[in-house]
């Protein structure tokens, strides 16, 4: 009996037991940059289905009113952090702002097919338009498109094309704006675009930025597994997925050295960081407020070309001081991305004085 009760024990936590060098993989990889451990990329990527694992077990083991349930229990508040960017419930109601921001990676204005131009196009044109947007980001954004040429007849306000697509459109005054290259540059991922926004609490800095793709894309590692099978498939996914992150980590140091300059507005960073909520990326840029965890709802998935994955890789990231009062994203069938708004108000007034 003794024995019995003892294996039925064992049984219980050898799942936690089995994914635990995965799951402690998958955290370092959260908290210790790509340079010099990049494989530990990929696993902080897969870091959900770690998630799912422990707590299906530790569900199981909770309703057989197993110790074991306390071991996941325990796993699951150590990485916590790691996970809490993935799902986040919201019960408070969206407030109407005073100045809404969106971001879009528009995808060349083209479906995921690159079917129907025109109708894509037209459709895609007025998605845009719909977001009401005060100031719109937009990446992969073509050169002399028909959408282009409408935001920029919308909008007073805009920096020029540059790097591949990288646009911002205001309808308040650009004081400012520049291009910053990225010193680990890569082909369609060269820089980033900021600009000074005389908004209406104040002056912000808006900064636009696509950093460097995973280059992992369904529909090839799908071909890739038919022709030279599973096991090959995943060791050269897994080679893209370090090597670009490697790149995205050093464009991550370079981001956060230029935002360290003094005497600078409030920053806002729109755009596609084209990494998970439990990357390395996402641990280091935790000094600005991700709008998602603070407003968003459910798994809030900003990109649809991986099975279906919930993977929210487009952010919107806020000073302290920007009271975000609502956020959505706007679900379309055409780009890859779905957009994301935020609308901000001042701050309120705190009174410390007391009464006489």
């Amino acid at each position: 009996m003794g024995r019995t009760k003892s294996w039925r024990r064992w049984l219980s936590i050898w799942p936690h037991l089995l994914a635990g060098p995965f799951t402690l993989a998958s955290t370092l990889g959260y908290y210790i940059a790509p340079n010099p451990f990049p494989w530990l990329a990929p696993l902080a990527l897969a870091w959900p289905l770690f998630f799912l694992w422990h707590l299906g077990w530790t569900l199981l083991a909770a309703s057989q009113l197993r110790l074991s349930a306390l071991l996941g229990l325990c796993i699951l508040l150590l990485t916590w952090p790691q996970s809490q960017g993935w799902i986040h419930f919201n019960t408070e109601s969206d407030q109407e702002g005073t100045f809404r921001l969106a971001t879009w990676n528009v995808h060349q204005w083209r479906n995921a097919n690159w079917t129907e131009p025109e109708v894509t196009e037209a459709r895609m044109q007025q998605a845009a338009l719909n977001l009401h947007a005060d100031v719109l980001a937009i990446q992969e954004n073509r050169l002399n498109s028909g959408p282009q040429r409408s935001l920029e007849a919308y909008y007073p306000h805009h920096t020029a094309h540059v790097d591949q697509g990288l646009q911002i459109f205001s309808k308040y005054p650009i004081v400012a704006w520049n291009f910053e290259e990225f010193k680990a540059g890569y082909p369609g991922h060269r820089g980033f675009v900021w600009a000074d926004i005389e908004g209406p609490h104040g002056r912000v800095r808006v900064v636009n930025v696509h950093l460097v793709t995973t280059t992992f894309v369904a529909r090839e590692a799908e071909a890739e597994s038919d022709s030279a099978g599973i096991s090959t498939s995943l060791f050269r996914s897994a080679w893209r997925l370090t090597r670009t992150a490697k790149i995205r980590a050093q464009q991550v140091d370079q981001l956060l050295a230029w935002a360290e300059q003094s005497d600078r507005p409030d920053l806002v960073w729109l755009g596609d960081f084209n990494d998970a909520p439990s990357s390395n990326t996402a641990f280091r840029m935790r000094h600005w407020t991700d709008a998602f965890t603070s407003r968003g709802r459910g798994f809030g998935s900003t990109y649809a070309g991986l099975w279906g994955f919930p993977l929210r890789i487009d952010w919107i990231l806020l000073e302290e001081d920007l009271h975000c009062v609502g956020m959505k994203r706007s679900i379309q069938g055409d780009s890859d991305h779905h957009p994301l708004w935020v609308d901000l108000i001042a701050e309120p007034l705190r009174v410390d004085a007391e009464l006489d």
